[in-house]
């Protein structure tokens, strides 16, 4: 996951600047602007000025200061993410007191800019309140996560298949502790002889009841039988490892109001008079690839080429063997869960890509284009997330 880490040396250098910034996906998901390590640098600045002989000698707060500084290096090389960066992130507002404590000031100035220093923090704090932004749902009492699983599921071991990057760990619980699970959405299919491919394949083959889960479609069902249409789009999605719904009709629908309370039209729903039903479909899978998915239509040759060439030109954003090709109406697409990037390739020729946080996708030209041996794309340059936060386009 590259999600957070700089594409240049200039934006990690600049990070601790970055972090003060009113934006999103700087170092944590959710606007989170960090004053702190700002005010750092300005107070180690002000001690290099001010200082004089005994007041440069070696204390706690400089040594503190240099591993919180040494300490970026390691977190910016392998994730950038805040969360792997917490005890820091804790220590850097009493170590901002500590420089302070340096600084041959009056005592009175000191007070005052710490002060300041904390007040400027409760601002940005109280602009762009934290408190119950981070989470999709509310758990108040009850279950963190409520889906209904039947007994008889839920009293038999099983393998069930997922089909999402998503994890189904918030539910896994309420099925038998000796069912296994897989995931196949990254998966090539049965002709993927790595050893990952392998242990799929056998986990699939493996003696005893095999289903499938996935979640409702955006905005609910209607009803309780599943979408013919949904179910040929699954039978798709499941013919690379040989396998389809056994009997699309005998799908059950397992309702969660966890599901429902994290669903983005689940108010303009219930405001249309229409609140959907919203949960998770149970189907029991055969170990044969549909009839039906035979006649979907199948991927350009020259689309696959399209997604190699340019793996192999980035594979920091489009790394290889991270994904599969999706027929899509009017093209084909490969979605990279480790980079927050789709690439696409359209049936008339187009090649785009873009960055889940981009307004507007990137036009890279035509398949000839892009398959010539001159082509070439700017990797570290990318729309909506190189780049100082105040600098990205959109």
């Amino acid at each position: 996951m590259i999600r957070f880490l700089p594409d240049t040396w200039r934006d990690a250098i600049l990070r601790p600047i970055a972090m003060a910034s009113p934006d999103g996906a700087v170092y944590v998901e959710i606007i989170a602007p960090d004053f702190r390590f700002v005010f750092l640098i300005l107070l180690a600045l002000m001690w290099l000025v001010l200082a004089r002989g005994e007041q440069r000698r070696k204390s706690a707060p400089l040594v503190l200061l240099a591993f919180t500084a040494v300490a970026f290096v390691p977190w910016l090389t392998t994730t950038g993410n805040g969360r792997y960066f917490i005890p820091f992130l804790l220590i850097a507002g009493p170590l901002c007191i500590g420089m302070l404590q340096l600084i041959p000031l009056s005592r009175s100035f000191r007070l005052t800019l710490a002060a300041g220093m904390v007040l400027c923090q409760v601002f940005v704090i109280h602009e762009v309140s934290p408190w119950r932004y981070w989470g999709h749902v509310v758990w108040g009492e009850g279950e963190p996560f409520p889906v209904e699983v039947p007994a008889d599921v839920a009293a038999q071991p099983a393998t069930y298949v997922t089909l999402s990057s998503i994890s189904y760990s918030l539910i896994a619980p309420r099925f038998h502790p000796q069912s296994r699970w897989v995931n196949i959405s990254t998966q090539p299919g049965l002709a993927d002889k790595s050893k990952e491919g392998l242990r799929t394949q056998a986990l699939i083959a493996a003696p005893g009841p095999l289903k499938v889960i996935f979640p409702t479609v955006p905005g609910g069902q209607e009803g309780d039988r599943l979408d013919p249409q949904l179910g040929l789009a699954i039978d798709g999605l499941l013919a690379r490892q040989g396998l389809s719904l056994e009997d699309a009709g005998k799908c059950r629908l397992m309702r969660s109001t966890g599901l429902a309370g994290m669903a983005s039209s689940k108010l303009a729903d219930e405001a249309a008079g229409r609140a959907g039903i919203h949960g998770f479909w149970l189907c029991t899978l055969a170990r044969r690839a549909s009839e039906r998915s035979k006649d979907a239509p199948v991927l350009l040759p020259r689309a696959e080429e399209v997604f190699a060439k340019l793996e192999r030109t980035c594979p920091r954003i489009f790394p290889p063997n991270e994904t599969v090709s999706l027929r899509i109406p009017q093209g084909a697409v490969r979605g990279y869960p480790g980079s927050d990037f789709k690439l696409y390739v359209l049936d008339d020729g187009r090649v785009f890509y873009k960055y889940y946080r981009a307004l507007n996708s990137v036009d890279l030209g035509r398949i000839d284009e892009v398959l010539a041996p001159g082509f070439k794309i700017d990797c570290n340059q990318v729309q909506g997330r190189s780049g100082l936060p105040w600098e990205r386009t959109i």
